[in-house]
């Protein structure tokens, strides 16, 4: 397990009060929470599904905390009191006491040891609240693919596939950096000459390819890349889409070779050498196969519709077919983090 993920909804009949709120943190360490509560006559608010996935349910919350701290002022009061006591409960018995507890209860499937978690942080708020909850243990390669799946989806209608026409890119390797949604920096944190960790999706041409397996040949297969990559990042763009903002980054691959890459602005980049070294001794094939195909088969990408691709799409074109196709091929011969998380949140 790399991730525990528990969200629940709360509910006070003496208070008049519901809330719908989470924990999501590394396994044994210290949660990241939020919740959001509201009058009982508003509970129609409180629309996001409990049982959705980690991507699809941090984009619905904060979606649905936005509009009820805009349509209903009294909501953010409440909820920064609740946010209040539950920090000063999690401080009082110790952060990371607490998520070894979280830790150990989602790996058992403890589903009443889970529930008493987080009953016994509001039973000192309001008498008989209710609560119910659900959880699971989170991998990397789940939050990989739910992830890039709706950033696939977005890549048209933000107008991303038109960036990457530019003739200084065009023919670039396209790249995506390793994402650390704990730990990391965001792009605007980095400064040129940082090194940065990645992953090539796409070497674009065969001179390409056979440079990158000159240099770095552990990390390279008839497949194409199997290993993540550390270059230099040498330029950094801020880019408007329509609906957010986005990084075009190049990265100094070595050998010459200048690669690039477009990173929603909000995402976190792992910039800590130790962690980038973890995660390759970590990497698990086998599970990233069958994530990736499952996402696939959900969103009706089919090996005949990805051949079509292949056959009318010339080599130096890029779309948001591409970019996906690009991207699964090179996560079938992966076993690697690329988290893109948070920026879920700003969609």
């Amino acid at each position: 397990m790399d991730f525990y993920f528990v969200k629940y909804r709360l509910k006070s009949r003496v208070t008049a009060e519901e809330g719908i709120g989470f924990f999501f943190g590394k396994a044994n360490e210290q949660p990241e929470y939020d919740l959001v509560i509201v009058p009982s006559r508003y509970s129609n608010y409180l629309n996001v599904d409990l049982l959705s996935e980690y991507a699809s349910f941090i984009k619905a919350f904060g979606e649905m905390k936005n509009k009820i701290f805009a349509q209903i002022p009294e909501s953010s009061d409440l909820s920064r009191e609740f946010l209040n006591h539950l920090s000063s409960y999690i401080s009082r018995k110790g952060s990371q006491i607490f998520g070894a507890e979280i830790t150990a209860a989602v790996q058992d499937k403890d589903a009443d040891l889970v529930q008493y978690i987080v009953s016994e942080i509001f039973k000192d708020w309001a008498p008989k609240i209710e609560v119910v909850v659900d959880f699971k243990q989170v991998s990397y390669e789940e939050i990989s693919a739910e992830n890039f799946m709706q950033l696939w989806e977005q890549f048209d209608d933000e107008g991303l596939a038109e960036f990457l026409k530019r003739p200084d890119i065009a023919n670039l390797p396209e790249i995506f950096p390793l994402v650390d949604p704990i730990k990391g920096r965001t792009i605007a944190d980095f400064d040129l000459g940082d090194p940065l960790f990645f992953v090539v999706l796409n070497v674009r041409n065969q001179e390409n390819l056979e440079k990158l397996k000159s240099l770095y040949p552990k990390h390279f297969s008839e497949k194409g890349n199997i290993m993540p990559l550390a270059g230099t990042l040498v330029g950094k763009e801020l880019l408007k889409g329509k609906k957010q903002e986005y990084f075009l980054i190049k990265v100094d691959a070595g050998g010459g070779i200048l690669t690039r890459g477009i990173v929603p602005k909000s995402v976190k980049v792992m910039s800590e050498q130790n962690r980038f070294e973890e995660k390759i001794n970590t990497m698990q094939q086998q599970k990233w196969e069958d994530k990736i195909s499952e996402m696939v088969q959900e969103t009706g990408l089919t090996k005949t519709t990805t051949a079509q691709a292949h056959r009318t799409k010339s080599l130096h074109e890029s779309t948001g077919s591409d970019f996906l196709l690009a991207f699964l091929m090179t996560l079938m011969v992966l076993g690697i983090i690329l988290i893109v998380s948070y920026f879920l949140t700003q969609f």
